[in-house]
């Protein structure tokens, strides 16, 4: 799931340091302090706060019996916007014997529910509440033992009221869109547990279900569904009936159809069809939006070592989309908003929902989180996923910025909610589709991949897939994998983490004796610690030189820490989390000339942007040279920020070479075609120099 809608200027404003508290300096406690502590402890109990612990956790659902297939025959009126079905769902008790059988239905008008027997059928006796069918087997059942019910039902989505979520605004499950026009459209979305108003399921992510699905539509519509078109067949009446087949098991909320007048522009990766369904008209927007879709599948399936599992990969495009794009099984849905896009910059961003969604088919639809708390091993893999494929594709810094924008996104939320990002405690799970489990989830994997190494993590994350393919998993699941491959006892690093809340608010003081020629850092930690830990953060600092850098690793694990470290010279400056991978909030007592001589020698986009941002205001000889040099540098921003920077500075005291340097680069610019906002602001300079 992939909700494009945040206010990323706002969120950037918002992002600076928080200093919370003063420093508490950190005291050893002796064994007889630590008995006290727990005496007074024990009796201050608060009963009632222990109960609710109890009472308010969200729990993964318990399995009584396992979905095993569900066999689908659909037909539609569009006039009174509702669904006749037939599902014949086979299902067997998970491991305790039962003569019971409990699924979800969201107001539906209910005819007959039966079980086959020997190709006959017996009518069962059951309850209904226009939200849970109850139905009495026929007799008890042992774990070995399938059983096979059908139910003749008509779904009504339209008398589904439920509250949304900012990630996804309605929860219909099913939805008629313009149908008192000729191009009306039906198309679904499940997440979280919404695809029980359009058939009847245990609608819960820790199942698993092959399907086949028959579709009556009109003889001139398209339709989609998860997996193949293994049929079609003309009817009597005028219509056709489409049979789609999904062979390899998936989670309920994943299963999706489509109807409509759409295109299709056909593509493959491999031998793998790659369809592209889309209205008439957008076919120029969606080659431009869609056309690396393979590339992106070969991509994740190499650096995975794990080949895209499913038959097939469809994307379609569709009008009054209730979500930003819904990841289901080989059948993506996107809002044509995605389409909605007027330069390279624009594309490229939404290209990133292209990617987010077709990662899940690794993390969300191969694997899937058992519950709603751990959403996070969804949504925290398809945002960094995003990361992934821009690096690969564009260059770190493109990468690097829109890792930024995920921070901006994260530290706002922040100021008005603070959680742990596997939330066994949320009000509703709808909750948990928030700038925590996407974006803060996915800086923790940057964070992560930088802690074991590049190798160790990709080689973690092909063991955590093979191992839980076609399951689903919780955190702990992903930790062991990570720790079997590197070794490592990982508990610290997940428990403060993906079991924690907040960030840690760093006060860094840089500092350098003349006499004993050593530069020191005191780093303090200085976080709520009632409500935030004490963080272990392992990373590494630069020392800036003229002619070369030095690079140091630290750990720290202490409220206060203090390194010393010898050098010849003076550092020009020094860089703390040079490969910027820390999940954090800084202040540094950096100089003017010191953040001068970051923005020339940082390689990274987070250190030269943050040094721009300090050096606005700032003229200098020095400081014009640095700009010049950006404009010759691959990364537009760069250039733009350092096109900007001049613009705004007084060349009196320049060089003849410097001025001719500048104006051949002027000329350079005003003829780039791929940034407009380059180009056009080149021109203008050069119109005025």
């Amino acid at each position: 799931m992939k909700n494009n809608i945040f206010i990323v200027a706002i969120f950037i404003l918002l992002s600076s340091c928080f200093i919370k508290k003063d420093i508490v300096e950190k005291e050893k406690s002796s064994e007889k302090t630590v008995i006290e502590l727990e005496a007074n402890y024990s009796q201050n109990i608060n009963i009632k706060s222990y109960e609710a612990l109890i009472t308010n956790y969200k729990a993964s659902n318990t399995i009584i019996n396992d979905l095993i297939h569900t066999k689908l025959k659909l037909s539609f009126n569009y006039k009174t916007k509702q669904i006749s079905g037939n599902a014949e769902i086979t299902l067997k008790p998970h491991y305790y014997k039962t003569d019971t059988l409990t699924l979800d239905a969201q107001q539906f008008d209910i005819h007959n529910i039966s079980i086959e027997k020997n190709n006959e059928y017996k009518e069962l006796d059951y309850k209904y509440n226009n939200s849970k069918i109850y139905i009495q087997l026929d007799k008890t059942y042992n774990k070995n033992e399938k059983y096979t019910i059908s139910i003749n039902y008509t779904a009504n989505p339209e008398r589904i009221n439920k509250k949304g979520s900012w990630a996804i605004t309605d929860n219909k499950g099913l939805y008629f869109i313009d149908t008192d026009t000729e191009n009306p459209q039906i198309w679904t979305q499940g997440e979280t547990q919404s695809n029980s108003a359009w058939f009847p399921t245990i609608d819960s992510p820790n199942q698993k279900m092959t399907q086949e699905i028959f579709l009556t539509v009109k003889k001139e519509f398209k339709t989609l569904s998860n997996g193949k078109l293994t049929g079609s067949l003309p009817n009597s009446d005028g219509t056709r009936t489409d049979y789609w087949e999904q062979n390899k098991p998936h989670a309920p909320y994943l299963a999706m159809i489509a109807v409509g007048n759409f295109n299709i522009i056909k593509d493959y990766w491999r031998d793998l069809p790659v369809d592209v369904y889309i209205e008439e008209g957008d076919e120029t927007k969606a080659k431009g939006l869609f056309e690396k879709t393979y590339k992106m599948i070969e991509f994740y399936s190499r650096k995975l070592d794990y080949d895209y599992p499913w038959n097939k990969y469809s994307q379609i495009v569709v009008r009054n989309f209730v979500s930003g794009a819904m990841e289901n099984t080989g059948a993506v849905v996107f809002g044509d908003y995605v389409l909605d896009y007027y330069n390279e910059e624009q594309r490229i961003e939404y290209e990133c929902v292209v990617a987010h969604e077709l990662s899940h088919h690794w993390f969300g639809d191969l694997v899937t989180c058992e519950s709603w708390a751990n959403l996070p091993l969804n949504e925290s893999f398809a945002t960094y996923f995003e990361y992934l494929w821009l690096e690969h594709e564009y260059g770190r810094n493109v990468a690097d910025a829109h890792l930024e924008d995920d921070y901006s996104s994260y530290n706002f939320e922040r100021l008005f909610k603070d959680e742990n990002l596997i939330r066994f405690y949320n009000k509703h799970r709808d909750n948990m589709f928030d700038a925590h489990s996407y974006q803060k989830g996915g800086l923790i994997l940057h964070m992560l991949r930088y802690t074991v190494g590049e190798d160790a993590f990709w080689d973690a994350l092909e063991l955590y897939l093979k191992n839980n393919e076609y399951k689903a998993v919780e955190i702990h699941h992903l930790r062991l994998a990570f720790e079997e491959i590197t070794g490592q006892d990982l508990n610290w690093f997940f428990n403060q983490w993906f079991l924690n809340k907040g960030i840690p608010e760093l006060k860094i003081t840089y500092s350098f004796d003349n006499n004993t020629n050593k530069t020191n850092i005191k780093i303090e930690q200085i976080q709520n610690l009632n409500k935030t830990p004490l963080y272990k953060i392992p990373t590494y600092i630069d020392f800036y030189f003229k002619n070369k850098t030095i690079r140091k690793k630290i750990l720290i694990d202490e409220q206060t820490e203090n390194f010393s470290f010898y050098f010849e010279e003076k550092p020009l400056a020094v860089n703390f989390d040079p490969e910027n991978s820390i999940l954090c909030n800084k202040k540094e007592n950096y100089t003017i000339e010191e953040y001068i001589t970051i923005l020339d020698k940082a390689p990274l986009y987070q250190d030269k942007n943050e040094a721009f941002n300090k050096l606005k205001t700032y003229k200098s000889l020095k400081l014009d040279n640095i700009y010049i040099t950006l404009l010759k540098h691959p990364y537009y921003k760069f250039k733009y920020f350092a096109l900007s920077a001049l613009n705004k500075s007084g060349n009196e005291n320049w060089t003849e070479n410097m001025k001719t340097e500048y104006k051949n680069l002027l000329s350079k610019l005003s003829e780039d075609n791929e940034y407009s906002r380059i180009k056009s602001l080149a021109s203008k300079i050069l119109k005025n120099y």
